[in-house]
């Protein structure tokens, strides 16, 4: 059960039973308190008729006596009044039938109280000696009813429970409130971890208390600021992944038919040494996050950024289908690819306009191959690396090497499960450093995809392409108050506009990496 519903459980059962137990005091202290004065008055004037009728008791003047036991009758609350002799006969009573008979034995003993409470016919009998000097003459016996005690007793019962019941009423009002100012923390770090499983790191909780939840919320952020620093340096997808199976994150490793892809800036040095530090650190930025959402758009992990390159595993996971990992890895490099052109074009088009922004245009490189690979934890304790390596990684990396106008190359291996979703062209067959003649490599540069991924190409463009991400990545911070909204809103729609009419060739053509001019397809092959 959760603390928000055994709280208020818990709250209400205290305040009634504590109320309960004021009521409980109060009506007993009351009840003590009415008897009390009950059983004095009653003693009183049984001592008092006693002593005042001894002399006519001895006379045994009977018609007296009735008159003065007769007179006690005007007193509402008087039952019943009797008079005995030393014999315990009823000489006077206010009930005529009486006269004659025996008083009870409880009633008659001179050693007993000086009261009996009968509960059950509601009265107190009230009983007092008659004596005269020492001799004892007879025995006094004064019934009064309860009721004087009875119904203040139950007014005050009600009183009571009205004052309980409104005890209980503003004690819980304060304890919900107070449970809803002590709850609210909790239901807001209960909600900050379901972000934080979530893989959403930017939440944080108000420290605007100086308890313990105000120390909690101050650790739990400075928690949160430490593994949200740590994660900006952990690919997500690789996180998921060993979450998801923690036999993975145990040492060894393990055969699996992966796909690896590079990317790759061209003039990345001639660049570096016209541009500062910053400057260059955010151009390669820029491109980065287009390329890390195509990644993780097709569920790939990133395995490292090397400077200007990035490489990125698709593992084949069980229960995938068999070329599962091949289509989704070609995917996300034509995307990375045609993300490049787009952003690109629109650089060349603000630059030819005039505009030279903080971002220069590049051109990147692409290769990939797939095959099987050692996957496994690689490192030390101190430091751990979920990664792959072999035969299959060299490779992407020399296929890499060939893309030198920002062509999309792949191998052998991948095009035979992809080749009905790309258009590619089979270029003449390469011996990559690192591998014997007998292994010579027949590369393939992709050239546009088919008419149903071209469409779901340029629908992921268009929401990558966001105003956000063109007011943090693109715009130049030289724009005054009150022009960024605007410079962004005409930058947004004019790649909008090179995402729908750019033809898909030119997304693949091979470029001027310098100029970002197609280059002309001579000598190419023929595509299939």
């Amino acid at each position: 059960m959760k603390i928000s519903r055994k709280f208020p459980i818990f709250l209400l059962f205290t305040t009634v039973t504590t109320a309960l137990a004021i009521f409980m005091s109060m009506r007993e202290v009351l009840r003590s308190s009415l008897e009390t004065e009950i059983i004095k008055r009653g003693r009183s004037t049984t001592e008092a008729f006693a002593s005042m009728n001894a002399p006519l008791l001895e006379a045994r003047d009977e018609e007296r006596l009735s008159a003065n036991l007769f007179a006690l009758a005007n007193d509402p609350d008087v039952i019943n009044a009797r008079l005995a002799d030393t014999a315990a006969t009823v000489i006077a009573s206010l009930t005529k039938e009486e006269k004659g008979t025996q008083l009870p034995a409880y009633l008659a003993s001179n050693d007993g109280p000086s009261y009996y409470a009968d509960i059950r016919k509601g009265a107190f009998h009230f009983r007092a000696d008659v004596k005269r000097g020492n001799a004892l003459l007879g025995t006094f016996v004064l019934t009064m009813s309860r009721t004087p005690l009875l119904g203040p007793l139950g007014l005050a019962t009600t009183r009571a429970l009205i004052f309980a019941a409104g005890i209980t009423l503003v004690m819980s009002i304060f304890g919900v409130l107070f449970m809803r100012r002590e709850i609210h923390p909790l239901r807001v770090i209960s909600e900050a971890f379901g972000r934080i499983a979530a893989g959403d790191f930017s939440v944080r909780m108000p420290e605007d208390r100086t308890d313990e939840i105000g120390e909690l919320a101050s650790g739990f952020n400075h928690m949160l600021k430490r593994v949200d620093l740590f994660m900006r340096y952990n690919d997500k997808m690789i996180i998921e992944r060993l979450i998801a199976d923690e036999s993975l994150a145990r040492p060894g490793g393990r055969l699996r038919d992966v796909g690896v892809l590079f990317g790759d800036m061209r003039g990345y040095t001639a660049m570096s040494n016209r541009r500062n530090a910053d400057q260059v650190v955010r151009i390669v930025n820029t491109y980065f996050h287009l390329y890390i959402e195509c990644i993780a758009h097709w569920g790939g992990m990133v395995d490292k950024t090397m400077g200007d390159a990035i490489m990125a595993v698709f593992e084949r996971l069980d229960g995938d289908a068999l070329d599962s990992h091949k289509r989704r890895s070609v995917l996300a490099l034509c995307y990375m690819k045609a993300a490049s052109v787009i952003l690109n074009r629109f650089l060349y088009a603000r630059r030819l306009g005039g505009e030279e922004l903080d971002i220069e245009p590049r051109a990147f490189g692409f290769a990939m191959a797939t095959g099987r690979a050692i996957v496994g934890n690689i490192g030390s304790t101190r430091r751990m690396d979920y990664t792959v390596c072999g035969r299959v990684v060299n490779l992407a990396s020399r296929l890499e090497g060939l893309t030198k106008h920002g062509e999309v190359i792949i191998d052998n291996f991948t095009i035979k499960g992809t080749s009905d979703i790309v258009r590619f062209e089979t270029l003449p067959a390469v011996q990559p450093k690192g591998f014997s003649e007998s292994e010579q490599v027949t590369p393939h540069r992709i050239t546009a995809l088919v008419e149903d991924e071209t469409a779901r190409l340029r629908s992921f463009l268009r929401k990558v392409f966001t105003y956000s991400f063109i007011k943090d990545m693109l715009m130049p911070g030289h724009l005054g108050a009150g022009g960024e909204q605007s410079w962004c809103h005409e930058a947004e729609a004019l790649i909008q506009k090179m995402i729908d009419e750019t033809p898909v060739t030119e997304l693949f053509a091979r470029v001027d990496t310098e100029t970002g001019r197609m280059l002309e397809e001579a000598g190419a092959h023929p595509p299939s």
